[in-house]
């Protein structure tokens, strides 16, 4: 029921945080409190360490309560200002169209009573039956959690023909709305998402800091890959394969066997009693009610699904309707097929996104796609091996969508064609939607129906399984090995026959031909159906994108020296409107993070472009936690030897600059104590400059002080780096040695999501403006859009932005908590300049200086600031 202003919720002064708040929690509380309670949208920075998380939760679920409290007092006031209000008349005539009009308000206020309390019961028999549970312990039954080996004859060929498709889209009414699913549009509730599971555990695990630990209703959302506990499906590592097998399963029939010839023909199908179905699927609703009595993370979740023999998958998401929260990934809640399908409704929800500063091109990311000529090879291959098999069982409507799809999957290809011998340099070719559409000669199909032809008949799913099973009626060789290759190089050939008019020599071009060598050799597509996921997905998936908006988006063709190395890409320039409904479905969206200057960039982007008015735009920035004397950022314009900093890409690789950046470490390593962490722009000026020191013994004098690290290139030894950089922190104190350096990349695996807290980060140094690389191809058509959509110089500030947005995440990897102190250092003149200050976290204005003449005031500065605090923490 709507409300009056007179019964909008004010923010109380007690939140139920776990211990006293600062002031600035207070404020960020009140102010996320209002933001909801208003319909608005907010954008909230928080410094790391102030916090965040627990302001959050402690405003959010506040609000959520007392909203929850008011939905019911509104419905019973009204109530009774009905029946107080109902007088009698002396005109019998509008006593009846009054009496017709209070009995029909009467019976809708009663219907939405009703509601609440038949939820309010239904959670009350779901904590009982979960206390039941839980001292029943949930010994698993040992029948549904039997793994029989599974039956490789257990095959019907013809589960692998396509249904039937009915391609009268044109009439496609909308499904009549149940009545459940009305009343699930009209709960409210929390949707937090973040970047990472491990990002959402460590939410919850602050939630149970707090005193709405006892009765909040959290679920938490993953995919399969993460909630499988099937032993049969468990060694699948691509998660399209893996959905589509688990799909498989629950809609298995009673199990067949196959007797085969020698040849592979079948003679004879079977009944087995070997099930298919998965055996997990029983006791999903007392798994969920275990996972709505407790909060719990993926992992706890998965442990108890483990245990109780029950998928925690469907359970989670049987969970959905009477949860209070719901934690889940970005890509969830941002891409709508992905939401649609995990049954997560946006109406009258709150969405908080946390670590948004890159929401942007986290968007523009999810919502483009990429096919690579090896994998519209591997396609084709397949689907015409597919196709011929039952080329007389199709019916003529599918085996007519089915040769489209073949025919646009030899568009792309043609498109893609390999180079003339002589021509191996690699070119970058950027188009509208619509030009490729018509170059590629496939503006005369209907991709709608296409895309709808794929989804009802399961196509890729019915084509993975006939790869899978292929080899009972095919014999695997290394001939048929060779007939397949040379199919493939044969029909490149007729491309380029077709493009250029003139016959073509028996003997391929040598690229091509290696093309599609490279795609068939040492993996026949029917020995390995599951190599780069399935192809036809990708391309679906494509597809789908071309569907799109054409204005809002372009396609990169990149031919390489070979047809398999070369891609085609859909890239979404406008991100805004690809998310367009989650901002017009949802209550109230709150974007939230350590840094997220600028804040213009969200404001004019993103709210303004789904059409959000700019007084419905709430922005909240607080200082940082720890005192100002913690904090020592500068920016350092000249080294030690009076050379300016200036590590633009012209001037960045002289020896001259690189000497410069070596002494500049020495000093600092000299003064400052325990862990020193320093970035670089990129991977490849990291071991330009490590690789010059080391040759020039620089590394050599700063380990007289520091022990030297490096960021791994596997994501896999960053814990042991990390390790081992603690450790060489630790056991340097009462040495010769004091502390440790690390070496770093902006953007790479140790600027995000990692602490560099207390001794592990006294200084961290800033190499250079990060800058992306203005000559791609990608960037180059991105500032142009923006230029002809947001003003003439829209290009360059996003350009900027890109850099500093990568610079602050990296700063804030300092300065953890309260007691905290770090030292930083902008080592580059060009972050003097006033426009690019403004663009650092505001928690650093007041503290920043800019030493533009001299280096001796930096190392002064340092040597005061560290003996300071030398003394302070005795």
């Amino acid at each position: 029921m709507e409300f009056k202003d007179s019964n909008l919720l004010t923010p109380p002064d007690d939140f139920q945080f776990p211990f006293q708040p600062y002031g600035i929690q207070l404020d960020f509380m009140k102010n996320l409190y209002s933001t909801i309670e208003e319909k608005k949208f907010g954008i909230f920075e928080s410094p790391t360490g102030t916090g965040k998380s627990l302001s959050i939760i402690c405003g959010a679920l506040t609000w959520l309560r007392n909203h929850e409290e008011r939905e019911v007092k509104i419905l019973e006031d009204a109530l009774k200002d009905i029946k107080l209000n109902t007088e009698p008349s002396d005109d019998w005539f509008s006593e009846q169209i009054k009496a017709i009009a209070v009995d029909s308000t009467v019976k809708k206020i009663k219907k939405q009573l009703e509601k609440v309390q038949i939820r309010n019961d239904s959670i009350k028999e779901m904590r009982k039956r979960a206390k039941e549970k839980v001292k029943e312990k949930i010994i698993p039954n040992s029948k549904q959690n039997s793994t029989n080996k599974e039956d490789t004859n257990n095959y019907d060929e013809f589960d692998d023909l396509l249904e039937e498709f009915c391609d009268n889209l044109d009439e496609d009414p909308q499904k009549d709305v149940s009545e459940e699913e009305e009343d699930e549009e009209t709960v409210t509730r929390i949707i937090y998402c973040s970047r990472t599971h491990s990002q959402l555990s460590q939410f919850i695990s602050e939630i149970e800091k707090t005193k709405f630990l006892e009765d909040t209703r959290l679920v938490h959302l993953a995919s399969r890959q993460n909630y499988c506990i099937n032993k049969k499906l468990q060694h699948i590592t691509n998660s399209a394969t893996l959905n589509e097998k688990c799909i498989e399963m629950q809609e298995a029939k009673e199990s067949k066997s196959t007797k085969s010839d020698k040849e592979g023909n079948t003679v004879k199908k079977l009944k087995s009693s070997e099930p298919t179905k998965c055996p997990h699927m029983k006791s999903i609703s007392d798994l969920s009610d275990i996972i709505l009595s407790q909060v719990m993370d993926v992992e706890a979740v998965a442990q108890a699904g483990k245990k109780a023999g029950t998928c925690p998958y469907y359970a989670t998401r049987t969970s959905i309707p009477l949860a209070q929260i719901v934690v889940l990934p970005y890509h969830s809640v941002l891409h709508k097929e992905s939401r649609e399908a995990s049954g997560l409704k946006l109406k009258n929800s709150v969405v908080i996104i946390d670590e948004a500063h890159n929401l942007l091109e986290t968007v523009s990311h999810i919502h483009s796609s990429q096919i690579t000529g090896q994998e519209l090879i591997l396609a084709h291959s397949q689907l015409s091996l597919y196709k011929d098999r039952y080329l007389n069982k199709f019916s003529a409507v599918n085996l007519l969508y089915l040769n489209q799809v073949l025919h646009i999957i030899k568009a792309f290809i043609r498109v893609l064609e390999g180079k003339s011998e002589g021509c191996i340099k690699p070119s970058t070719n950027m188009f509208s939607v619509i030009d490729f559409i018509l170059s590629s000669e496939i503006d005369n199909y209907n991709l709608y129906k296409l895309l709808a032809f794929c989804k009802q008949t399961k196509l890729a799913h019915k084509l993975q399984r006939f790869m899978d099973t292929a080899s009972s009626f095919v014999q695997v060789n290394q001939n048929k090995k060779t007939n397949v290759t040379h199919g493939i190089s044969e029909f490149i050939k007729e491309l380029k026959q077709k493009k250029t008019g003139k016959k073509v020599k028996t003997a391929v071009d040598s690229r091509a031909d290696n093309a599609a060598q490279s795609e068939i050799n040492n993996s026949s597509p029917l020995e390995d159906s599951d190599y780069k996921g399935q192809p036809l997905l990708q391309i679906t998936s494509f597809l789908s994108c071309l569907n799109q908006d054409y204005s809002d988006g372009r396609i990169v063709i990149s031919k390489e020296s070979t047809v398999g190395k070369s891609y085609i890409k859909y890239l979404l320039l406008e991100p805004a409107r690809a998310i367009i409904d989650v901002i017009k479905e949802a209550r109230s969206v709150i974007l939230a993070g350590g840094t997220m200057e600028p804040i213009s960039e969200f404001k004019e982007r993103l709210f303004e472009v789904c059409g959000v008015s700019s007084d419905r735009i709430n922005t909240f920035s607080c200082g940082h936690i720890v005192p100002k004397e913690n904090i020592l950022p500068i920016v350092v314009c000249k080294g030690p030897s009076g050379k300016i900093f200036d590590f633009s890409f012209n001037s960045r690789s002289s020896p001259e600059m690189i000497n410069e950046i070596g002494r500049l470490l020495i000093n600092v390593c000299n003064v400052v104590p325990s862990g020193v962490v320093c970035f670089f722009p990129s991977y490849e000026y990291e071991k330009e400059v490590y690789e010059y020191f080391d040759k020039n013994d620089v590394i050599k004098k700063i380990s007289l002080k520091k022990k030297v690290f490096r960021e791994p290139k596997k994501a896999s030894d960053v814990e042991r780096v990390l390790s081992d950089y603690t450790t060489a922190i630790k056991n340097s104190a009462n040495k010769t040695m004091n502390g440790a350096l690390l070496f770093s990349v902006v953007g790479g695996k140790l600027s995000e999501g990692l602490n560099f807290s207390d001794d592990l980060g006294r200084c961290v140094i800033i190499v250079g403006m990060p800058f992306p690389n203005i000559k791609s191809p990608e960037l180059i058509e991105k500032m142009k859009y923006l230029e002809e959509h947001c003003g003439s110089n829209a290009g360059k500030i996003h350009y900027e932005n890109l850099c500093m947005k990568a610079v602050n995440q990296s700063v804030g990897r300092s300065i953890r908590h309260r007691n905290d102190y770090s030292s930083v250092l902008l080592v580059d003149q060009r972050y003097s300049r006033a426009h690019i200050c403004k663009l650092l976290p505001k928690w650093m204005h007041e503290s920043l200086k800019v030493e533009q003449e001299r280096f001796g005031p930096v190392l002064a500065s340092l040597c005061k600031f560290f003996k300071f605090h030398e003394r302070t923490s005795r």
